[in-house]
């Protein structure tokens, strides 16, 4: 079973992102005090606080996402950036100014549901106008790269920022992020690596105005392959496997992975795992008297709850019904 979200002290560091600022600014804004945020991000933002837990608290390794509150400030001067920033604008219109390369300032106004995306070098100078609350994730820059020399074309042109753009793939990849990181990473490594993965190819395609390809003309993943991937997952279900495990266990790269494993199964590498683990909590249910949430463990749920959540919604009735109805 995968532990809940730990509490770490501050100054603990927990990959990339980890690190802790002034909780006086959470005090400021009357939000509850989070100690544990990421470092990149309240870099960015200064001035903020969080809006809820972040998932530096879950350990993820290349990407960061956290709710954020933006208070208005005075000038902020230009920053060196190390990251990919997305910046989905939340709540009620964001307005400040941003200085050009002159250093003369233009008025900004962002809208909620759009994205603006900060690349790796020299954020402007910005005054924020009002209080902004938005939802941010951060991507290692090498992780991103890493991708893109994965990709099956490769893609022309630099990264281009996006400036408050309509992005429904981007934005649903992040709030997908942020839901996982909210529920404590409910759904596994295998899922939360599967959305980062998928983000960050979206953003490089995204990034230089190139339309993403369909998975229609993609192989699939040869017989004997899928097998060894497939032995893998079954090996222990209760093990948090990884996206590059799976990965490496054909040598194809993680990108195309996803893509030959869908186009063989109809479901994604972590919906696969999940129906396994389904299959297996079913068939204990029928077949020994063991507590449920003894159950959820050896299978690999990170709760009774996540369970009965995913057996409910898999087979139409709760485990404890269907152990009744045996």
């Amino acid at each position: 079973m995968r532990p809940e979200r730990r509490r770490f002290l501050p100054g603990d560091e927990v990959g990339p992102f980890a690190g802790s600022q002034d909780d006086t600014r959470a005090a400021a804004l009357g939000d509850p005090i989070v100690s544990d945020e990421s470092a990149a991000i309240g870099a960015l933002l200064t001035n903020s606080a969080l809006r809820g837990p972040s998932s530096v608290e879950l350990g993820w390794k290349n990407f960061a996402v956290e709710r954020r509150t933006i208070l208005p400030t005075g000038e902020k001067p230009e920053l060196v950036l190390d990251r990919h920033f997305l910046i989905l604008w939340d709540v009620h219109v964001a307005e400040g100014e941003i200085a050009d390369r002159g250093g003369r300032f233009a008025p900004y106004k962002k809208y909620p549901k759009t994205i603006t995306t900060c690349v790796p070098g020299i954020r402007p100078a910005i005054r924020n106008a009002n209080r902004h609350e938005v939802i941010v994730g951060a991507l290692d820059a090498d992780f991103v790269d890493g991708l893109d020399g994965e990709l099956d074309k490769r893609l022309l042109g630099s990264f281009q920022s996006l400036y408050g753009a309509d992005e429904p793939g981007l934005r649903n990849l992040l709030l997908l992020l942020l839901k996982e990181s909210e529920t404590a990473g409910r759904e596994g490594t295998l899922y939360a690596d599967s959305l980062m993965t998928a983000l960050a190819i979206r953003l490089l395609f995204a990034s230089r105005s190139e339309r993403q390809p369909a998975d229609t003309d993609v192989s699939p993943l040869p017989r004997r392959l899928l097998r060894r991937v497939l032995d893998r997952m079954r090996a222990d279900l209760t093990e948090t496997v990884d996206l590059a495990t799976l990965a490496s266990e054909t040598g194809y790269s993680r990108a195309h992975f996803l893509r030959m494993f869908r186009a063989a199964t109809g479901q994604s590498p972590h919906r696969y795992l999940l129906e396994l683990r389904l299959a297996e909590a079913q068939a204990l249910i029928a077949s020994r008297p063991i507590p449920l949430i003894d159950i959820a463990a050896a299978c690999g749920f990170s709760s009774h709850a996540h369970l009965t959540t995913a057996f409910r919604s898999r087979f139409g009735v709760t485990p404890s019904a269907y152990r009744r109805g045996l």
